[in-house]
């Protein structure tokens, strides 16, 4: 892997890794901040004064600092600063797949540091609506995504110091930490999620496969959960409702092997497929998302031989058969995040036909009425997420 991966496509840089067993070590990206040490301001990521409107939350690559900006979903070139952040030079800010109101979890590299993928990053926590960043640890792995309790009251991330690796809880009010799981492996720990009930959910990689796990927040010996599957599972991520999990793991299909779309409860572990996916040829499926009611998916899929292909929407009741986005001009669409009105979807859009041959990537916004727009910037784009101004 490249020592300054902002060359590299993001998601040719994470599935290449997947295949090494390290799915989840890309992309290194964005967001230091400079703030001092004080808590973040609003946990609960309200904001005042707000519109209501649906705003991304995006950031764009420097050399040594980055911008986040926040811009409304109907014209994303319409942006407002919100905070710069620095890293070492060439890298940036790892980020938890989802926000929590207006709070972002991120690791980065500080600008001091050795720029190279074992060096002990910095844990953030950045408050888009106030702009005040807080440093919550310095000791995080930069290979693995933190994740943020989505009442934004809980961060978890991960140490590593050899083969041994910890998932670790920050209280943010607090700032008090507590280990709730380390293991000596060669492989990896991933924090997944972390549920209404209050458990952190955790995928353990292995050379059996890819199991789910699940621990207290309050500590304690963890439990299995499910046998995700043989080989590298990743792209996790939690139903609206914390009551089920979808994943991308590969399987043997058409004389091929290729990354599709898996969905299990939380409930004994049963492994569930979407309804509608009857039918849905035998492709790469990318990024699979939750639509906002938590009863549908969305997927994206590699381009046909002779054309682009849209994201898929399936539905997990068989309710209505599968529904597909806005296609781009030419290639195809990684599922990011939907904003939480449901009218759109943020995703990385590739001029080549799949994960062996991306080709070129842009952030996009897809309209479900059909409507596609570009957010271009003077260099790289990363997607933090969206947050209602309210």
């Amino acid at each position: 892997m490249m020592a300054t991966p902002r060359r590299t496509p993001p998601l040719r840089l994470a599935l290449l890794v997947s295949l090494a067993l390290l799915a989840l070590a890309a992309p290194a990206l964005y967001l230091a901040g400079r703030g001092g040490d004080g808590p973040a301001s609003d946990p609960s990521g309200t904001g005042t004064g707000g519109s209501g409107e649906q705003l991304l939350v995006l950031a764009v690559f420097g050399p040594n600092v980055d911008e986040i900006l926040v811009a409304p979903a109907d014209d994303p070139s319409d942006r407002t600063a919100v905070a710069r952040a620095e890293h070492a030079p060439g890298w940036g800010i790892h980020p938890a797949p989802e926000m929590a109101g207006a709070l972002a979890a991120y690791t980065v590299l500080p600008p001091d540091a050795r720029p190279e993928r074992d060096s002990p990053a910095e844990l953030w926590l950045l408050d888009v609506a106030s702009g005040e960043r807080a440093r919550l640890a310095r000791d995080a792995d930069l290979l693995a995504a933190p994740v943020l309790a989505r009442d934004g009251t809980v961060v978890v991330y991960r140490t590593s110091s050899g083969s041994e690796q910890s998932l670790v809880r920050v209280d943010v009010a607090s700032r008090t930490r507590r280990v709730l799981y380390t293991a000596s492996t060669p492989f990896g720990l991933f924090p997944v999620a972390v549920t209404p009930a209050g458990d952190l959910l955790f995928s353990q990689i292995s050379g059996a496969g890819t199991g789910l796990h699940a621990v207290s927040l309050q500590g304690g010996e963890p439990r299995a959960l499910l046998r995700a599957s043989p080989h590298v599972a990743r792209d996790w991520r939690l139903s609206p409702d914390g009551s089920a999990l979808s994943y991308i793991a590969p399987v043997p299909l058409a004389e091929r092997v290729v990354h599709r779309l898996h969905v299990a409860t939380l409930a004994g572990g049963e492994a569930i497929r979407p309804a509608s996916s009857a039918g849905v040829a035998a492709t790469e499926q990318y990024g699979p998302v939750w639509r906002p009611g938590g009863g549908a998916i969305t997927v994206g899929r590699e381009a046909a031989a002779s054309a682009a292909t849209g994201a898929l929407t399936l539905t997990l009741d068989g309710s209505a058969g599968p529904t597909e986005l806005a296609a781009p001009a030419a290639g195809f669409d990684v599922p990011l995040g939907w904003s939480p009105d449901g009218r759109t979807l943020a995703a990385r859009s590739f001029d080549g036909r799949n994960s062996a041959d991306p080709g070129m990537e842009e952030l996009t916004l897809i309209d479900a009425s059909g409507a596609r727009r570009a957010v271009r910037a003077r260099s790289q784009v990363v997607f933090l997420g969206w947050w209602t101004d309210e």
